[in-house]
């Protein structure tokens, strides 16, 4: 999967070291886990997403990369989450912050997920203080559906109909 700048694959075992990165670092994870994860969480992690990956080519957590020079920009998923509904998700290295790389790839999540007949509704999950992702995903077409919790953080849940 491509989009303008970015590429996108399934991992592959040899990632997680670039994972591992994403995932250890304070500043990415603030408002994903409100902390780093331990290089064994990572590992368990790492490993569910592989499985998944196997058991679904047209879906799954991508290694998202620069096109041009293979550099690491992080991580985006597109998951079953229910009968119809997929969540999408992202996560970037801070060095790619604030340069259009997260609306990128949300729209090419959403762009791969209106080709798939089995989703019919998205949804995204976020921290209600991160406004830059509230940002991309509105500008997208998502709408804010309500608020609770993720896995015991406060979580800003955003749907839309494809």
């Amino acid at each position: 999967m491509f989009s303008e700048r970015l590429s996108f694959r399934h991992y592959a075992t040899e990632d997680f070291n670039d994972y591992f990165k994403l995932v250890s670092s304070a500043d990415v994870m603030k408002m994903i886990t409100g902390r780093p994860l331990t290089e064994g969480e990572t590992r368990e992690r790492f490993d569910k997403m592989m499985e998944v990956n196997r058991e679904n080519v047209n879906l799954g957590h991508y290694k998202v990369s620069i096109r041009e020079n293979g550099a690491f920009v992080g991580h985006s998923k597109l998951v079953m989450t229910e009968k119809n509904e997929a969540e999408i998700g992202y996560v970037l290295m801070p060095e790619f912050w604030r340069k259009g790389f997260g609306e990128e790839i949300a729209k090419t999540l959403i762009l791969r997920a209106r080709k798939i007949s089995e989703i019919a509704t998205l949804i995204a999950i976020i921290d209600p203080e991160n406004q830059a992702s509230q940002r991309i995903l509105e500008k997208q077409g998502f709408h804010w559906d309500s608020d609770g919790d993720y896995f015991g953080l406060p979580a800003a849940n955003y749907k839309m109909k494809l």
